[in-house]
């Protein structure tokens, strides 16, 4: 499936501004782009991976990770049952790695 995201910028609840790409189709989830710092980079990991955090990053890339964010689009319900839970779960890893791929190319930096 071909996913669309609006980006917006979100203020988190400590003060740090960060980005925000919602998913314009099914499962609507939000990604919280983490920015990372290259020196920083597996410090951020391990303490992502810490707090239980399901983590995507885009091939070649280490100045960015990707985050679900809470909630969906525009407050979009997500069914979860026992016979969808695992067709969701997919959707949503789907629209995660499409989320980094999508924001590598937007931020990389071309001639």
């Amino acid at each position: 499936m071909k996913f669309t995201f609006e980006i917006t910028e979100v203020t988190g609840e400590y003060g740090h501004r960060f980005p925000l790409l919602s998913a314009n189709e099914f499962p609507f989830i939000r990604c919280q782009v983490v920015p990372t710092l290259p020196d920083q980079y597996d410090t951020v990991m391990k303490a992502l991976h810490q707090r239980g955090e399901y983590i995507v990053t885009a091939k070649g890339r280490t100045d960015f990770c990707i985050i679900q964010a809470g909630g969906t689009k525009d407050g979009h319900q997500l069914h979860i049952t026992q016979d969808n839970y695992k067709s969701i779960d997919r959707a949503i890893c789907d629209c995660m790695q499409a989320a980094a791929d999508f924001w590598a190319i937007k931020t990389s930096k071309q001639p």
